[in-house]
């Protein structure tokens, strides 16, 4: 963000970048740990993942305002980092326990 120096269009480049590099992170860490699991509990997680997944999703957006400008939109890419960051450690940190 810093490299951005405070222009939109330049900071939702940053969010989108970080997006990406914060989603394999997430997609690493789910895979791995599903590499661990027994078939009944992987699909327990599959299901698990599938409605954060759509959570996150609808409030993210929710961050988003029509009316909000490229703020809104920043807001609601920030959500969407920040809500994969935390589901990754919470499956990293799941990881070691199977």
């Amino acid at each position: 963000m810093e490299k951005s120096e405070g222009v939109d269009p330049a900071m939702l480049d940053c969010t989108s970048a970080e997006y990406s590099r914060v989603d394999k992170r997430l997609n690493n860490a789910y895979k791995k740990l599903m590499g661990k699991l027994k078939a009944e509990r992987k699909k327990e997680l599959q299901e698990v993942q599938r409605l954060w997944l759509k959570f996150t999703d609808a409030n993210c957006q929710f961050y988003y305002d029509p009316d909000g400008g490229t703020s809104a939109r920043l807001s609601s890419n920030e959500c969407s980092v920040t809500a994969r960051i935390l589901r990754a450690e919470e499956l990293e940190m799941l990881t070691p326990d199977y």
